[in-house]
């Protein structure tokens, strides 16, 4: 109940921070775009993709989204403020998982500062595109999944998955980072019950259906949406020819180059100030990794190394959602290496029963990652 307590209080902070002086920079065209199609929404137009320009399409989420915000009287700040609450409950559910996997409050409260701080986290929160959307449903994705790791609660495994599946509704990146993000999830979970994994696949698939209807109504939308998002049109008439494609040797190195400039500080964090010691932090946690649950340690490292494929697979570093969505997990990560300095310089007791992620609660040392 404190957890859930505390989790409120960070949201509203961050709500606060994020919604300050909204209406001060002037709209972008981007912003622009997403404020027309949600307005159209409000007059009685009601598809499931969006067309901007050409191949430009935008996703359902955040445009509904806009247009629901506009119905309260949002107006032109409709997107932003849309983008400043997202931007919040990631805040809030950052605190949720440090905490679940630490046991720690103080240490969840770092973590969700570091993210509350970190100046290209408040930039996504308050541009009103679908920039930032993905986020918390890759957050609750983790989060469910660490539940169940750590209770074996099948609701929390379909809950993971429904999430995750649902994401593909909110940004350009999303359908290719979910499929990714859920081969993770079979990956990590691979010695668990077989059953319960096929229930959750199920449920991941069957949150593709409204758009498989939706192409299935409107075939000629394919080639510019998921066409190019995930499997191009060709290559889905033709699995033999996108396998080639796809391992062809420029077309790797292309996109490994995108995803190495990806990882560039200055893009990820805009400031020194946040990205000096938050590096340092980072580095202690995967220097001291082993000494962290391993199915916390796999689920967040490999979250992180995936969520900027998609960018890179489509060949563009400057996809927003991908540094959007590592942000909040770099922060995780951040938190957890401030947890293992100070084990370091001042070992403490085992955590008890219920008290978070160390022996007695489901991660016992069995679960810490192996020595090497």
């Amino acid at each position: 109940m404190r957890s859930s307590v505390i989790a409120s209080l960070l949201f509203g902070v961050a709500l606060l921070l994020y919604a300050f002086h909204l209406r001060a920079a002037p709209l972008t065209a981007d912003e622009a775009a997403f404020n027309t199609h949600g307005e159209s929404i409000r007059a009685g137009w009601s598809p499931m993709f969006f067309r901007v320009r050409d191949d430009h399409w935008l996703q359902p989420a955040a445009v509904y989204a806009n247009a629901a915000l506009r119905r309260a009287g949002g107006a032109d700040v409709s997107g932003r403020f849309a983008s400043a609450t997202i931007g919040a409950i990631d805040v809030a559910l950052v605190f949720l998982i440090a905490h679940l996997v630490t046991g720690r409050t103080w240490l969840g409260v770092i973590a969700a500062a570091i993210l509350m701080l970190t100046p290209a986290h408040r930039s996504f929160a308050q541009l009103g595109t679908s920039a930032i959307f993905p986020v918390p449903l890759v957050l609750l994705w983790l989060w469910n999944l660490l539940r169940f790791f750590k209770w074996d609660s099948l609701a929390s495994l379909i809950a993971a998955a429904a999430v995750l599946g649902l994401s593909v509704y909110t940004d350009p990146a999303a359908p290719l980072t979910a499929a990714f993000l859920w081969m993770l999830t079979l990956i990590a979970a691979r010695h668990r019950n077989r059953q319960r994994l096929a229930i959750a696949s199920l449920v991941f698939v069957a949150a593709w259906l409204p758009a498989a209807y939706w192409f299935y109504r409107h075939p000629d939308t394919y080639a510019d949406t998921f066409g190019r998002w995930v499997i191009f049109a060709a290559h889905a008439r033709n699995p033999l020819d996108g396998i080639r494609a796809f391992f062809n040797v420029n077309t790797l190195g292309t996109r490994a180059s995108s995803y190495w400039e990806f990882w560039n500080p200055a893009k990820l964090f805009f400031s020194t100030t946040i990205w000096v010691p938050s590096a340092m932090l980072i580095v202690a946690a995967l220097v001291r990794v082993r000494h962290i649950p391993r199915d916390a340690a796999t689920l967040l490292v490999g979250a992180t190394l995936i969520v900027p494929l998609a960018g890179a697979t489509f060949g563009r570093t400057d996809y927003l959602s991908d540094a959007a969505a590592v942000l909040p997990l770099l922060a995780i990560i951040a938190g957890l290496g401030l947890d293992q300095l100070i084990q370091l310089l001042r070992p403490r007791r085992p955590l008890e029963d219920g008290e978070g992620g160390r022996p007695g609660d489901g991660w016992d040392s069995d679960h810490l990652m192996p020595r090497t």
